[in-house]
């Protein structure tokens, strides 16, 4: 989970109760690098703010390879600025945590409101999914025509567009999470060596064999329009390794 929150039952911290100048209430999720908090911004006069805190694993961050990786991740996420991207409003570290904090947004992604959802029922589902859906790639576009600060392409690619990572807030706002695994030309530490990114269902053939750009994400976008219009997925009930395999070839 890259920034919102969903209805998950969070875990209280047991531990650390603060980073930096954050509070931390509960820790929502924890993925391969990453444990993610919900916090409480302070400031003067009582100010309080809800935001989501990502921060590098600390058995990890004694390691120059991925604190270099985590912070990849957080200045990319940093520059992106867009409406239909979850915003990172500042990058840190505090006695040797590496964190990002995030803005802070209540809703479910579109992977859980299409299971919720009977669309047999109810067909607007598909109109809402397909409206979420031209949203995300409004986000995708700006992401990936952005430019450097001397007007040279970065040729960002998200390389894991699904309906896990396109959230949808309580009051319709739609927001692309997870640039953690975005490729860029100058990325200055690339993905190790034998280690595959993205959800291989939404998988475009190249980035199986490495040659990635980004069409790999518009690939990905038509696999869940493909699946929003015929309610049915891509590969069936294929798993990861069939799918890899009907890719390769």
């Amino acid at each position: 989970m890259a920034g919102p929150m969903e209805s998950v039952r969070p875990e209280p911290v047991r531990r650390r109760v603060a980073l930096g100048r954050y509070q931390l209430i509960a820790e929502i999720a924890r993925g391969g690098m990453g444990v993610v908090y919900l916090a409480s911004a302070q400031g003067a006069a009582g100010f309080r703010k809800l935001v989501v805190i990502k921060e590098l694993k600390q058995d990890l961050a004694q390691d120059e390879d991925f604190v270099r990786m985590f912070m990849d991740e957080a200045k990319l996420s940093a520059r992106l600025n867009h409406r239909n991207i979850v915003q990172t409003n500042e990058v840190s570290s505090d006695d040797g945590h590496y964190f990002m904090t995030m803005e802070y947004l209540e809703g479910r992604s579109l992977h859980r409101v299409l299971r919720r959802f009977d669309r047999k029922k109810d067909s607007s589902i598909d109109d809402f999914a397909i409206r979420a859906l031209a949203e995300t790639l409004a986000g995708l576009h700006y992401a990936h025509e952005l430019t450097d600060y001397d007007g040279e392409p970065l040729g960002i690619v998200h390389r894991d567009v699904s309906p896990n990572n396109i959230f949808v807030t309580f009051d319709g706002q739609v927001k692309l999470l997870d640039f953690g695994v975005a490729k860029t030309l100058d990325r200055v530490q690339e993905t190790q060596a034998g280690m595959l990114k993205g959800r291989v269902r939404y998988m475009a053939p190249e980035q199986v064999t490495g040659g990635v750009d980004r069409r790999a994400d518009v690939f990905s976008a038509g696999a869940i329009l493909r699946e929003v219009v015929t309610g049915t997925r891509l590969w069936g009930d294929a798993g990861d390794v069939q799918i890899l395999s009907s890719l390769a070839r």
